[in-house]
């Protein structure tokens, strides 16, 4: 059976101040999209975009009431959670189903796009599911407008070198607790045992749960400082032409970050809950 899940769209974090989040990941030598606000308007974000995936910094913004909204306010800000991807958004209800996920039939969503003055409309479906993730929001993503959603190539190219998502890390003080879920969504053939935790492949972009060493050892002791409560998305990995060359936006930008491994690490508490490191592609 083909599992319901095969790629990832989107890491969501939550911030409380929109404004003063994306000046902080400007500083970080990423393009950022202009601020949207979501049909409704209880929620709005700025988007750090690729070809195939992005990030998503999203705040409540108090004018009105959603389960999203709620959910970030519920919480420290930081990792919020990780949007799939599907071009199918019934049929990957109906595979999530078969794999005894309960799903919900997907929601149109959509909100306003002003391009040089001229407002277009991006639309989209997403699909929420429960599977047992805690402290993760998780649904599928199909975007019905694509070429909106990366309207302007400039929107990809990134001062710091950035190409894409390597990799979402999940800290959990017991990794087997994501099994069942992982095993359901991605197909069990695909989730691995992994240096403290587990590990899947998703169309190229590593999905990892860490117990608190793993993440210490994999990312620095000094970079959990200020990580938001676990369980949840810990991590977000960016793949760069130059390490080098996110490390001199940084310094313009008066980031701290260190040296580990393959790249740079910003700490949890300099970048709003979460660590966020660059590594060589």
């Amino acid at each position: 059976m083909t599992a319901p899940l095969s790629a990832v769209d989107h890491a969501l974090v939550a911030v409380p101040d929109l404004e003063a989040a994306a000046k902080l990941w400007r500083s970080f030598g990423f393009t950022l999209t202009p601020r949207a606000v979501h049909g409704g308007g209880a929620t709005a974000n700025h988007c750090i975009m690729f070809r195939d995936t992005y990030v998503e910094l999203i705040a409540a913004t108090g004018d009105a009431a959603s389960p999203l909204a709620a959910a970030i306010g519920a919480r420290p800000p930081g990792g919020l959670g990780i949007a799939f991807a599907t071009n199918d958004a019934a049929a990957t209800v109906k595979a999530l189903r078969d794999a005894g996920v309960p799903t919900q039939d997907p929601i149109p969503l959509e909100r306003p796009l002003d391009l040089d003055g001229t407002v277009e409309t991006v639309r989209f479906e997403n699909v929420l599911f429960q599977a047992n993730l805690p402290g993760l929001i998780a649904f599928a993503c199909r975007h019905l407008t694509p070429a909106l959603t990366r309207a302007r190539h400039e929107w990809q190219l990134h001062a710091n070198g950035a190409t894409g998502i390597m990799e979402v890390v999940i800290g959990a003080d017991d990794p087997s607790v994501f099994r069942p879920a992982l095993e359901q969504l991605f197909g069990i053939a695909h989730v691995a045992d992994a240096p403290h935790g587990l590990s899947v492949i998703l169309d190229g972009i590593a999905l990892a749960v860490m117990t608190p060493t793993g993440l210490a050892h994999r990312f620095g002791p000094k970079a959990v400082d200020g990580l938001a409560p676990l369980p949840g998305l810990a991590a977000t990995v960016f793949g760069v032409n130059e390490p080098d060359a996110a490390g001199a936006m940084m310094d313009m930008g008066r980031v701290p970050y260190a040296d580990h491994h393959h790249g740079l690490v910003v700490a949890a508490k300099h970048a709003g809950g979460m660590i966020v490191a660059f590594e060589e592609n």
